[in-house]
C-alpha cells in the first residue's frame, strides 16, 4: 500500500482510530494500577495473616512457660521436653515474624511454606512494631537460658521468665492487636483505592465507547446512505438491461448480484451463491459442457491472456433446453460472454453476460435454407440443362414414396425395444437408398442432409443403451427435415417443368404389371420427356460420375466399364431396384475394395482400378445383374478383428466362426470394416439395404472374392415373377 493510500485510510478512519488508542491507553492505566494495588492487596493480605498469627503466639508463649514451670515441678520428663520443643518453635515464629514486620523479610507463612513479609509502612505501624520490641528484647533475652540449655535451666531461670510473660503478656497482646487493626486500615484503603479506580476506569471506558459508538453510527449512517444509493443505481441498471448480468467468483459461483433478466433468460430461479455449473450441467449438451469447463477454468488462471482465452469461447449460439412453467421444453440459442474483473492486478472474478441470440440464429438459419433453397433451384435447372429430367423425376417420385414409407413405419406401435431397432434399421436403409440416388444426380442438399441423419441414426443404434422412444420422435423431427427438403425441390421442378412445357412422368403401376402395354406407355412417356434414348442406359452416366467423385475423394484412380443394356427391357420397378443396389456396391467398391495407387503399386498391381457394372439375360426371363472391382477382396481376418472391436463378437465367438460364416456377416446392419465412417462408407447401411433390394426383387445374391485380387457380387433374379 503507497504512501497516499495510507493517509486517506488514516483521515478516513481519523475519529475511530483516535478512539481506540485512547481506549487502549487508558485500559493499560487502569490495568497496570489494578495490577499494582492487587500486588499490594496480596502482602497487605499476608501481613494481617501474620500479626493475627503474633498475637496467638504471645498467648501460646505464656501458656507453654506455664506448662514448662507445672512439669519441671512435677518431674515430668516427657512433659518438659514437649514443653521445651513447642516453647522453641513459637519464640522462633514470633522472633522473625516481629524482624519481618521492622526490617521485611522471608518467613513462615501461615501456611508453612515461605512467606516474603512487607515491612509496615505506617508511621503507627512502625512504632508499633518498636514498642513490641521493648518489651520483647527483654523477654527474648529471659527465655534464651530455656531455648539453648534445653534441660539445664534452673528454677530461677524458669520462675523469671513465666513472671515476665504473666506481667507483658497482655501489652505484647494489645500491640499485636493494634497492629492487626493498623493493617487492615491500610488494607482497606488500597481496597478503596481499587475501587476508584476502577470507577474511573470504567467512565473513562463507557465515554470512550460512547465516543466510538456516535462516531462510528454516524460513519456507518454515512456509509450506508452511500452504498443505497450506489446499490440503487446498481438496481436500476440491473433492473433495465435487457442482457443476463452476473458475476462469477473462483469457486464458480454466482455473486449477490445479478440482472432480473437473468432468471427469466435462464428460465429458473436464480439465488445468490448458487453454483454455476450445475446450472449449465442441465442446459447445453454434455460435450459444450467439457469444453465450457476447461474455458472457465482457462478464464479463472492467470498464466493465459484474456485476448488469447476469448476466440476459444465454446458457448456462443449455443443450443440450451427451457423449460418454461408449463413444462413445456423449448429450444433457445443463448450466447455467454465472460470478462475478467481484476483487483490490484488479480483475477477476483468473470463478469458474465448472456445474450438471448434465438432469433438471431434462427435468422441465420433461414438464411442458410433460403440458400439451400437456391441450391436446389439451381440443381434442378442444370439437371434440366442436362436434359435428364426423367431422372430427377424419377428421384423425386421414389423420394416421396420413400418418405411416406418412413412416415408409415414410424406411425405404427413401437411397443419394444427390438421393435424400435428394427423400426431404426429400416429407415436407415431407406435413407441411405435417398442418399445414393441423390448422390447419382449430384443432389448435394439431400446427400449431405442424408448423410448428417444417417450419422446421427448410427450414434443412436450404437449408443449401447438401446433404441428409446425419445428418439423415435427425433427421427419423426429429422424426417420433416427431408420432407422440407423434398418438397422445395419437387415444387421448383413441377414449375420449371411447366414453364418448359414437360409433362410429369405417370408413376410406376403399384401391382408390378410388366405387360407389352405397360412397356409402350412407358416408351411413350420416355421419348415425350427426353430426346431417343440412347444405346446405352441414362444410369451409365450418372453411375460413372458417382464412381469418379467417390475415387477423387478417397485419392483413388477409377476405369469403370458398365454393360447395362439389360435395364432397357425390365419393368421400372426392377430397374430401380438394381440401380439402387449399383449405387451401394460401388460405395462399397471404391472404398473398402479399391486401393489407393501407392498400394496397389506395391503388389503388383495398375496404378488406376478396375470396376464392372453388368447386366446380362440369361435366358428364360433369368437376368444376371454383377458388380465386380480388382481391389483387396474380402480379407475374413480383418472382418473377424473388426467385429471384435465394435463387440458384435467376442473373441471366442469370432475364433469359432469359418471365413466364409464371417463374410456373410458383412449383409448385417451395423457390420462396417472401415477404419474411417465418411460420406461414402463406415456406417454398416450399404450392404443391409443391398439385401433388402435385392429380397425386393425375389433375388439370389451370390458373393466371390480373392484377397488382394477382386471381389464380385451376382444378384440373379427373373423378370417372370
Amino acid at each position: 500500500m503507497d504512501k497516499n493510500s495510507g493517509q486517506s485510510i488514516f483521515a478516513r478512519y481519523r475519529k475511530i482510530i483516535l478512539a481506540v488508542i485512547l481506549f487502549v491507553v487508558a485500559d493499560s492505566v487502569v490495568i497496570g494500577i489494578n495490577f499494582y494495588n492487587t500486588y499490594k492487596a496480596d502482602e497487605s493480605a499476608v501481613s494481617i495473616n501474620l500479626s493475627g498469627r503474633q498475637r496467638m503466639l504471645s498467648q501460646r508463649m505464656t501458656k507453654v512457660l506455664l506448662l514448662l514451670q507445672r512439669s519441671t515441678e512435677a518431674q515430668d520428663e516427657e512433659g518438659i521436653v514437649r514443653n521445651l520443643k513447642e516453647l522453641d518453635l513459637t519464640v522462633n515464629l514470633f522472633n522473625t515474624t516481629l524482624k519481618g514486620f521492622r526490617d521485611g523479610d522471608m518467613v513462615t507463612g501461615g501456611d508453612g511454606k515461605p512467606a516474603f513479609l512487607t515491612q509496615v509502612e505506617t508511621e503507627i505501624s512502625r512504632q508499633l512494631v518498636a514498642d513490641a520490641y521493648t518489651i520483647w528484647d527483654r523477654y527474648f533475652d529471659l527465655l534464651q537460658p530455656l531455648l539453648k540449655n534445653s534441660r539445664h535451666y534452673n528454677a530461677a531461670q524458669l520462675e523469671e521468665a513465666v513472671a515476665y510473660a504473666q506481667n507483658n503478656n497482655l501489652e505484647v497482646l494489645r500491640l499485636m492487636n493494634d497492629l492487626t487493626t493498623d493493617l487492615e486500615v491500610v488494607a482497606n484503603k488500597r481496597a478503596n483505592m481499587l475501587r476508584m479506580v476502577l470507577i474511573v476506569g470504567f467512565v473513562i471506558a463507557f465515554m470512550n465507547f460512547t465516543y466510538t459508538v456516535i462516531v462510528s453510527i454516524r460513519d456507518l449512517m454515512s456509509g450506508d446512505r452511500k452504498l443505497a444509493e450506489s446499490r440503487n443505481e446498481n438496481v436500476e441498471i440491473l433492473a433495465t438491461v435487457h442482457e443476463g448480468l452476473f458475476l462469477l467468483s473462483k469457486d464458480k459461483k454466482l455473486g449477490t448480484q445479478f440482472s432480473e433478466s437473468l432468471p427469466r433468460m435462464l428460465h429458473r430461479e436464480i439465488k445468490p451463491g448458487m453454483d454455476f455449473m450445475p446450472i449449465l450441467q442441465s442446459m447445453v449438451s454434455p460435450e459444450i459442457y467439457e469444453s465450457a469447463m476447461d474455458y472457465i477454468e482457462l478464464l479463472l488462471g492467470e498464466r493465459v491472456k484474456e485476448s488469447l482465452v476469448t476466440s476459444l469461447n465454446p458457448l456462443t449460439n449455443v443450443p440450451v433446453n427451457m423449460v418454461d412453467k408449463f413444462g413445456t421444453v423449448q429450444n433457445r440459442y443463448l450466447s455467454f460472454f465472460f470478462n475478467r474483473a481484476l483487483v490490484d492486478g488479480t483475477i477476483s472474478h468473470v463478469l458474465v453476460t448472456v445474450q438471448d441470440v434465438t432469433d438471431k440464429v434462427l435468422l441465420m438459419q433461414q438464411l442458410e435454407q433460403a440458400k439451400s433453397k437456391t441450391k436446389i433451384e439451381i440443381e434442378a435447372l442444370l439437371r434440366l440443362a442436362g436434359s435428364d429430367f426423367a431422372s430427377l423425376q424419377q428421384f423425386i417420385d421414389n423420394t416421396g414414396q420413400s418418405l411416406s414409407q418412413i412416415n408409415e413405419k414410424l406411425s405404427q406401435p413401437q411397443e419394444d425395444e427390438r421393435a424400435r431397432l428394427h423400426t431404426l434399421n429400416y429407415i436407415m436403409r431407406i435413407i441411405h437408398g435417398i442418399k445414393g440416388e441423390a448422390a447419382v444426380l449430384g443432389i448435394d442438399v439431400l446427400e449431405n442432409y442424408a448423410h448428417e441423419s444417417e450419422q446421427e441414426l448410427v450414434a443412436m443404434r450404437e449408443s449401447g443403451h438401446g433404441v428409446s422412444g425419445d428418439q423415435i420422435l427425433r427421427i419423426a423431427v429429422l424426417l420433416e427435415g427431408f420432407y422440407e427438403r423434398y418438397s422445395s425441390l419437387a415444387a421448383i421442378v413441377t414449375r420449371l417443368a411447366d414453364a418448359l412445357g414437360m409433362k410429369k412422368a405417370e408413376p410406376p403401376p403399384m401391382d408390378g404389371a410388366k405387360d407389352d402395354k405397360y412397356a409402350e406407355n412407358t416408351n411413350s412417356v420416355l421419348q415425350t420427356l427426353t430426346p431417343a434414348e440412347p444405346a446405352q442406359h441414362p444410369f451409365v452416366g450418372h453411375i460413372t460420375s458417382l464412381a469418379q467423385r467417390i475415387a477423387a475423394d478417397h485419392g483413388k484412380q477409377i476405369e469403370i466399364s458398365c454393360q447395362l443394356e439389360g435395364f432397357s427391357s425390365l419393368p421400372p420397378d426392377v430397374t430401380q431396384e438394381l440401380q439402387g443396389i449399383s449405387i451401394q456396391l460401388v460405395r462399397n467398391a471404391l472404398t473398402h475394395g479399391i486401393e489407393i495407387p501407392e498400394e496397389r503399386v506395391a503388389h503388383n498391381k495398375p496404378k488406376i482400378g478396375a470396376l464392372c457394372i453388368w447386366c446380362k439375360y440369361l435366358g428364360n426371363g433369368d437376368y444376371d445383374f454383377s458388380v465386380r472391382d480388382d481391389g483387396r477382396g474380402i480379407v475374413p481376418e480383418r472382418l473377424r478383428n473388426s467385429l471384435v472391436k465394435s463387440g458384435r463378437l467376442s473373441m471366442t465367438e469370432a475364433a469359432a466362426l469359418s471365413d466364409t460364416e464371417i463374410a456373410k456377416l458383412i449383409f448385417q446392419p451395423g457390420v462396417s470394416s472401415a477404419a474411417v465412417a465418411d460420406k461414402d462408407a463406415g456406417h454398416g447401411v450399404g450392404l443391409d439395404a443391398v439385401m433388402e433390394k435385392v429380397k425386393a426383387i425375389h433375388g439370389r445374391m451370390r458373393v466371390r472374392s480373392s484377397p488382394s485380387m477382386f471381389t464380385e457380387f451376382h444378384v440373379q433374379f427373373s423378370a417372370a415373377r
